[in-house]
């Protein structure tokens, strides 16, 4: 713990959740100009896989370097990175209209920089706050992320319809200062556990990291569970917008309607659980969540297409369920491995749920533009009650939270 660490807590956060603001902003305004210009399932599902498949394979790496280096430089120059890719792309949109084509290839870009932040951000927390406070930390941070992602549906719907695509995308280039902003005004201390004069030694460092993993028993089967979890709910999380535009017959004013619902359900449940800390029985809290995130994403799967107000209730349910297990689980993982070892094995974890998801998205970029939509959330939610009673059924999971 540093002096000060609920200021410095605060001004990180804020810098992220300004950079995550615009960075949603960008994200909405290109997979609503994929829809138009291509209405094709396939399409987004390989956007989605290719903002998720090289951070997932880097990610089972980049973990030595936030165990090894300063995560705040690091964080710097992935911020840095992404903010020029974006700056990129924007003048690309600028002088002609864009393909798909280069919009996965920048999601693929920004992908390799997530994956150099996202275990340096996700390990900065336990080198700041107490051990007690972790859980509210991670309730409070996914809160903070979530304003942004309030905002940014209906802000993105405003803004591609009144204003030319690369002004929008080049938000993302301003997010990145932001963030980059946020670190150097909280004046953080030198955010690394590893010895100085130790040289990285990525394979062995890796390999030692994985070692961690697996000797945690409950860890190790939990994150085959999330993995199982991400097979079944990220190809429906990219065909949100096709089940509003397409499914439903709306415009893309109720896909953002249905993504702020999602966004004001993870705010509440952010709140909650900043308040209340997840219980005593952390696993229990899991467990209910993902019952619920399963039994809403079923009922999804039956909707006739007049049931769009029913998609959005659901969406809403959704939404409050995620950080019942996205945060106490990263709390779980920030209290109990050694700190030595949190960047690695925050990584690894990471990796194993990213790499599980192009399973179920290569599925649907083959076969949901056959079968219809409805029917990937049907088995969305079939698998995501077998994860609930796999948290139950497994005694070393069952029994870690308490």
């Amino acid at each position: 713990m540093i002096p000060h660490w609920k200021q410095k807590f605060a001004v990180l956060w804020v810098g992220q959740a300004l950079s995550i603001l615009t960075s949603m902003l960008s994200q909405y305004a290109l997979i609503w100009y994929l829809t138009d210009l291509t209405g094709s399932s396939t399409v987004l599902s390989l956007a989605t896989m290719a903002a998720l498949l090289p951070q997932g394979i880097l990610s089972l790496f980049t973990g030595a370097f936030a165990d090894r280096f300063d995560r705040r430089t690091i964080m710097i120059a992935a911020d840095g990175a992404i903010g020029a890719i974006s700056l990129v792309l924007a003048l690309m949109a600028w002088r002609a209209p864009l393909t798909p084509g280069p919009i996965l290839l920048v999601a693929a870009l920004r992908s390799v920089g997530g994956a150099f932040h996202a275990p340096c951000l996700q390990a900065v927390t336990p080198l700041i706050a107490p051990p007690e406070a972790l859980t509210r930390c991670a309730g409070w941070s996914q809160g903070i992320q979530t304003v942004s992602m309030l905002i940014s549906p209906a802000l993105a719907a405003a803004l591609y319809a009144a204003i030319p695509l690369h002004w929008i995308i080049l938000l993302d280039t301003l997010g990145a200062v932001f963030a980059i902003c946020g670190l150097l005004l909280a004046r953080l201390p030198a955010l690394k556990v590893g010895d100085a004069g130790r040289k990285l030694r990525l394979w062995q460092d890796t390999r030692e990291g994985f070692a961690v993993l697996r000797s945690h028993r409950w860890l190790w089967q939990l994150c085959l569970i999330c993995a199982l979890f991400s097979v079944a709910f990220m190809p429906v999380s990219a065909l949100f917008p096709l089940m509003s535009m397409q499914y439903f017959g709306r415009e893309a004013a109720a896909a953002a309607l249905v993504e702020t619902a999602f966004s004001v359900g993870m705010l509440a449940g952010s709140v909650l659980l900043g308040l209340w800390g997840g219980g005593k029985d952390k696993i229990l809290t899991m467990t209910a969540a993902v019952l619920a995130m399963g039994g809403a994403l079923a009922v999804t799967g039956v909707l006739p297409p007049s049931g769009f107000w029913w998609f959005a209730g659901l969406s809403l349910l959704m939404g409050v369920t995620c950080p019942f297990f996205n945060s106490v689980f990263m709390a779980l993982i920030q209290e109990r491995v050694e700190a030595q070892y949190l960047g690695r094995v925050l990584g690894l974890s990471g990796a194993m749920m990213t790499l599980a998801s192009p399973i179920g998205l290569g599925a649907t970029a083959l076969l949901a533009e056959h079968t219809g939509l409805t029917l990937w959330f049907l088995l969305a939610g079939v698998v995501t009650l077998l994860c609930g009673g796999l948290m139950l059924l497994f005694p070393a999971v069952r029994t870690c939270g308490r």
